[in-house]
């Protein structure tokens, strides 16, 4: 009897864990997936840091490929996942939330190299810019799932009531893109999440703006622009003076400045 139950007990075990597995076999698991992406990210960063060093696609894929083979997995395996996990967002972006805490808990081990916006002085400011990460990006064909996300989750919760304008200038987009990129906003009080989704429909300034419900305190702000067309030739699409405003309640400047010139060229020192 004693042999049954052992027996037993570890089919049980073995049919859980198959049925919490999200994602299918030929796909890179959620594990591996927060360690390659993490990976991804410190390479991609080495790459647009040093770009005298690596100006050819070949002198970068150096880079990307002592990736994959730390762990062990082919550029076709990661590119499929990516292609799997962009049609499954919510998980993508609960594993990509995994990533920015690594990287920020990396960061915090060095010290701090600015103010932080995510401290608890920033909740009781009228109006603040809360984002963390560079001011500007750079959607490139060559990579097959283009995506900027953000997340951030501030020490002390952010007011009730708050706004969070998100804004940001485009330039470089080609004519007759059969999916424009797409921005994505969420704001979490609580059992509440807001959202707002806006499209970038050509060269121009955009904003998204969410505003939160009262007497609910804003736990966390995360979101994405997401360039799903691949099927679509284009160059470079430059994103860039990126900023997060919060307002809290009653705030007379509920939306951030606005321009509707864009410049010619993309900007000196634009990076991704």
């Amino acid at each position: 009897m004693t042999n049954r139950l052992r027996i037993y007990s570890i089919l049980v075990l073995i049919c859980v864990a198959a049925s919490c597995s999200r994602v299918p076999k030929h796909i890179i698991s959620e594990k591996r997936m927060r360690a390659v992406l993490y990976d991804m990210q410190m390479a991609e960063a080495i790459v647009e840091t040093n770009n005298e060093s690596y100006r050819t696609s070949d002198e970068r894929q150096v880079v990307y490929n002592a990736v994959f083979a730390k762990h062990h997995v082919t550029q076709a395996e990661y590119d499929s996942s990516l292609i799997w996990y962009g049609q499954n967002m919510d998980l993508y972006m609960s594993i990509y939330k995994l990533v920015l805490k690594d990287i920020n808990e990396n960061i915090a081990a060095m010290g701090d190299v600015k103010p932080n916006p995510l401290s608890g002085e920033a909740s009781a400011k009228d109006s603040i810019d809360i984002w963390i990460y560079n001011r500007s990006y750079i959607f490139k064909q060559e990579r097959v799932f283009n995506i900027l996300t953000f997340d951030i989750a501030p020490q002390k919760p952010y007011s009730s009531g708050s706004s969070y304008v998100f804004g940001l200038s485009v330039w470089g987009m080609p004519p007759g893109l059969k999916y424009n990129p797409k921005i994505h906003i969420s704001a979490v009080q609580t059992d509440t999440i807001i959202s707002v989704n806006k499209e970038i429909t050509g060269d121009g300034y955009y904003e998204a703006v969410v505003r939160t419900v009262d007497a609910k305190p804003v736990s966390r702000v995360y979101g994405y622009i997401l360039m799903n067309d691949s099927e679509t030739s284009y160059h470079h699409i430059y994103l860039d003076n990126i900023q997060l405003m919060k307002y809290n309640f009653g705030s007379k400047a509920l939306t951030a400045p606005q321009t509707d010139s864009i410049p010619t060229s993309p900007p000196d020192g634009t990076v991704n």
